[in-house]
Order: C-alpha cells, then structure tokens, then sequence
C-alpha cells in the first residue's frame, strides 16, 4: 500500500495575476481560512488504511476470512471491567475475523476496534496470532488534531508479541510519544481489551485450524 508522506510540493512562483491562477489562490485562501476557523479537537479525518487493507497489513498472507460476531452478557462486561481495570462501558458485541493463507491454515485473529483519544475515537487493527500474542497493529482513521505518530511503525512495532500477561503501559513496557501521551493510552487500552475478549473467548471455544473452501 502507498503512503503519503505528508510532505509538500512547493511550486515554482508565478504572478498572482497569470491566467487561472487568480481563482486557485482565492480558493487556497479560503481553505486557510478554514483551517484556522476550525476548533481545537476537531482535525480533519486522516484515513490511512480501509478495512481489507488494514486486514492485509496485520496478515500479509492471509487469503481466507471467517467471521464470529462474539456476544457478551452484562456479567461477562463486568468481569472484562474489573480485569481490564476499565471504568467506562464495553461494547457488549465484538466482531473478530479469523483469517487463513492460501493453503487454508490458521494464521490468526483480527479486531478492528475503537478507542476514544483526546476527543475523538481512534479506529485501528490488532492481529492476534494463534497463541494469543499480538501479531500486529496498525492506525487506520486518526481524527485529532494532534499525536499522529502513534501510527508510525517504529511506534507500533513496541506491541509486536504482547499478551495478557504484559502490563501494556506507558512508562513500563510502551515508550511514549512527546505530545501524543493521550493517543498512546488509548491505543494500549484497546490493545488489551482485544486480547483480553479474544484469549478468554477462543481458550474456551478454539477455531477449525484448517479451512477448506467450498
């Protein structure tokens, strides 16, 4: 997949007044505008990777997807609650692909999640091998205005291989990012709230770890 890197072009000048260009800088002048009109906490969506594409960044082999829509009762969120150390609510529904190569081996889990930021969610992917460790995560909208080096690989990389026995936590085993200490901690507590419905669902109800297509 292409990235942008977010650097800029910057054309060769020319008069304000050449043929065309008057409209194109009037209409430059009204998106700075915009930009300097919007409020703090409310930065434009960046979007990085759609669903299939963030599903082949986490499993770049995978071929084959299978999907379980887990249900939670309101003791089960409780108990989630308590063990996650989380005051607000759980959703109580969580969809996980279980995704397959091309031989129709079991490769591993992924959960696109949410995880709300400073002021708005944080949507990204967490890749959970078969052993219950993170494979892999990836940023896939970001919509604050500030800390968007959290979806740097060098950033997410720290994740690769967590389970629930890791504390998961700025300052223990996640280095943080200067000016993104919001985002980081929102995307440590998503990261262990998937692996937490994913190793406590799927111990009791393992996956087919062979899929054969019709």
């Amino acid at each position: 997949m292409m990235e942008q890197s977010g650097r800029r072009q910057v054309a060769p000048a020319r008069s304000f007044f050449q043929p065309g260009l008057r409209m194109r800088y009037a209409g430059l002048l009204l998106l700075v505008w915009s930009w300097v009109l919007v409020p703090a906490g409310h930065a434009q969506e960046q979007v990085f990777l759609t669903p299939e594409e963030a599903l082949a960044e986490v499993f770049p082999k995978g071929r084959y997807v299978q999907y379980d829509t887990l249900r939670f009762t309101s003791e089960e969120l409780e108990e989630a609650r308590r063990a996650l150390r989380r005051t607000e609510p759980l959703d109580s529904m969580l969809v996980v692909r279980r995704v397959y190569n091309a031989e129709g081996r079991f490769l591993g889990y992924a959960v696109i999640t949410e995880e709300l930021g400073k002021y708005r969610p944080i949507t990204f992917i967490v890749g959970v091998r078969p052993d219950f460790s993170v494979e892999k995560v990836a940023v896939m909208v970001y919509r604050e205005s500030h800390g968007g080096q959290i979806r740097l690989p060098r950033f997410l990389y720290q994740y690769r291989g967590k389970t629930l026995q890791d504390p998961i936590q700025t300052h223990r085993d996640i280095v943080n990012i200067s000016g993104a200490t919001i985002s980081v901690n929102s995307l440590n507590r998503g990261v262990r709230k998937v692996l937490y419905f994913v190793t406590t669902y799927y111990r009791k109800h393992p996956p087919t770890l062979t899929y054969r297509p019709n």
